[in-house]
């Protein structure tokens, strides 16, 4: 796996090409994690937190995410590569 490191512009139009489950890194309300794509929005991408992902014992669907704007977007994973925030 490779790092880039990229600008807010690289990393959003990266941010258009995922698709469910790929993993991304959110800094949100002072608060940072890792998390999955749930579902990309005109207005921001609705994430699942991992460790949430890891607690769950229930069916896949009843999983509640939480949506975070594109601004907290800090780095995004595809096809093994990682494109970070410079």
């Amino acid at each position: 796996m490779s790092v880039k490191q990229v600008d807010e512009a690289e990393l959003l139009a990266q941010v258009e090409r995922c698709m469910f489950g790929e993993r991304m890194v959110i800094e949100h309300e002072g608060k940072r994690f890792s998390a999955r794509v749930q579902h990309i929005g005109a207005t921001g991408v609705k994430v699942v937190p991992e460790t949430t992902l890891m607690e769950h014992d229930g069916a896949p669907g009843d999983i509640n995410g939480v949506t975070v704007s594109y601004a907290d977007i800090r780095e995004v994973e595809i096809d093994g590569i990682t494109y970070r925030l410079a």
